[in-house]
């Protein structure tokens, strides 16, 4: 049975980990990590990206640009009732459906 390695908390509560682990999960003092209480063990995971709300917004912004024309001269009151026509079909689809 492997046991792993065993570390003991400093006076302040802080562990060292071992070089070995810290190489195979590409940790260095830069690195994040995120600690989760699991049952009775802790999980330390290294955070490898951030998405921050500032990110999502561009990646948005980013989309729209690609996007934008789409529905350029779109009579959306047609299209409106055109979508609500497939969702009803789908609808009775799902109600006859036996599973």
């Amino acid at each position: 049975m492997n046991i792993g390695n065993i570390v003991t908390p400093n006076t302040k509560g802080q562990i060292v980990i071992p070089q070995k682990i810290r190489k195979s999960l590409g940790v260095d003092k830069n690195t994040p990590l995120q600690l989760s209480l699991v049952g009775k063990a802790i999980i330390l995971r290294p955070i490898k990206s951030v998405v921050t709300s500032t990110d999502t917004n561009t990646a948005v912004l980013e989309v729209l640009k690609k996007t934008a024309g789409s529905w350029a001269g779109d009579d959306w009151p047609k299209t409106e009732k055109r979508q609500r026509k497939i969702e009803l079909v789908a609808a009775k689809k799902r109600k006859s459906a036996t599973w």
